[in-house]
């Protein structure tokens, strides 16, 4: 019987309810996991028709005219029917026929704009962890007929849907294919997520330490790159929305920079251009003037640094990679609490720690301007996947210039850039944008 092995594939779980009931003096059952079914939707839909008609003394309803549910799916083997349970629909038999009808719990969060991203003349909203308002969200601010939509199911032990969306005619059609060949490629037995995701979608990619996968949880921002040409990825139980094919460029751009005119948008991203400088270059120069080429700087000056590091015990790299990680670790600090804390970890522990550092003459002083300045320009970039890459490439230069000085910088420089001038993630130049083949 299909519901002897609708049970043994679902190992005989105790969330899973058979209740059976008399249809008109016919015998029927509804089987539904309860931790996933909303009771009132599973009455609505069944149990509130069928007493109705009971009360009319109308006995001729088939089993398909009595459930009222929008959308009514016919079950012919267990694995289709154990699919529909673990979705959250209830399943129906009578008169040797299955059916699925949606009853599914809608656990929805309201719609905020993300934490992670916020903007000051940009919308309020940010995706959520269901897929089909995600898709509902970005339809409403294109408001495009050509804004097309792709469903994938992956999954080996489990079925999770994927979304993949582009505008017709912007798109690349190569590159959508190529994006839902490597998605449809993945096949495993753990939970489908962005970052799972992302893994599959570079596979055939050339390894770098530079992100090739754009990552928001902003839905102007996602809806903008889509209408640009870009291939976006929405799973569900996700509100991360995953972006390809991108450039560095898009790394370094946010909201408020695509909707200003252009001479504020050039100001925003010249200042953060600065801070990217700042934040990989800054920490480097200072170790090779100090161990290499004091000779670059005004006399006055190298005199006042050599007496500060005059009660320093340690070599200059060490106090700068040991500064770098303090720092690190308190900005970590501060974006995994609460905003109370975190204001009060932030403040309090950056001030205490570099003062007590400096006293006991384990850092000099002015090291400790140095690494704040380097800790600010990274807040500058705004995407958590960039300040990642610069604080490893900020580390490579310090003990670069550590070695040889000057010399190590440049070399290193020069060496970065001839590998990211050879990118080319999904056969598009990472150091220039997509153009926008839109009339």
């Amino acid at each position: 019987m299909m519901l002897e092995q609708i049970q043994a594939k679902l190992f005989y779980t105790e969330d899973l309810i058979v209740r059976e009931f008399d249809l008109y003096g016919r015998e029927a059952i509804v089987v539904y996991i309860e931790t996933l079914v909303d009771p009132d939707k599973l009455e609505k839909s069944l149990f509130k028709q069928w007493f109705e008609a009971q009360l009319d003394h109308d006995h001729h309803l088939a089993l398909g005219e009595l459930i009222t549910s929008a959308v009514v799916f016919p079950c012919t083997n267990p694995d289709d029917a154990v699919k529909e349970l673990l979705d959250g629909k209830a399943l129906v038999y009578s008169e040797d026929a299955w059916y699925s009808l949606s009853a599914e719990q809608s656990n929805v969060r309201s719609i905020q704009e993300p934490q992670n991203e916020g903007s000051i003349i940009g919308e309020r909203t940010g995706f959520i962890e269901q897929l089909n308002i995600n898709i509902n969200l970005i339809r409403n601010r294109a408001s495009s007929p050509h804004l097309k939509v792709r469903y994938l199911t992956l999954g080996k032990y489990s079925s999770h849907k994927v979304a993949v969306l582009w505008q017709d005619g912007s798109a690349d059609p190569d590159i959508v294919d190529m994006v839902t060949k490597r998605l449809k490629g993945l096949n495993t037995g753990m939970e489908v997520h962005p970052g799972r995701l992302q893994k599959e979608l570079l596979k055939e990619e050339k390894k770098t330490l530079f992100p090739q996968v754009f990552g928001t949880e902003r839905i102007d921002t996602a809806t903008n790159l889509i209408m640009q040409g870009r291939i976006a990825v929405l799973c569900e139980q996700s509100s991360t929305c995953l972006i390809v094919p991108v450039s560095f460029y898009t790394f370094l751009r946010t909201i408020d920079s695509m909707l200003m005119e252009d001479r504020g948008a050039l100001v925003l991203q010249t200042l953060r251009g600065i801070g990217l400088m700042l934040s990989l270059y800054i920490c480097s120069l200072y170790i090779a003037v100090v161990s290499f080429h004091h000779e670059v700087l005004p006399s006055q000056m190298a005199i006042s640094i050599k007496g500060s590091l005059e009660n320093v015990p340690y070599s200059p790299i060490v106090e700068a990679v040991l500064m770098i990680i303090i720092f690190q670790l308190i900005a970590e600090a501060t974006i995994r609490l609460p905003s109370q804390i975190a204001q009060m970890v932030g403040v309090a522990g950056g001030i205490i720690i570099s003062e007590a550092l400096v006293k006991i003459g384990f850092v000099s002083n002015v090291y400790i301007v140095i690494v704040a300045l380097s800790v600010i320009g990274s807040f500058l970039i705004p995407t958590y996947q960039m300040r990642i890459l610069t604080l490893i490439l900020q580390l490579l230069f310090v003990f670069a210039a550590w070695i040889v000085g000057f010399y190590g910088i440049t070399l290193l420089t020069a060496a970065f850039m001839v590998h990211f001038f050879s990118l080319e993630p999904f056969g598009v130049p990472y150091y220039s944008p997509i153009r926008n083949h839109s009339k």
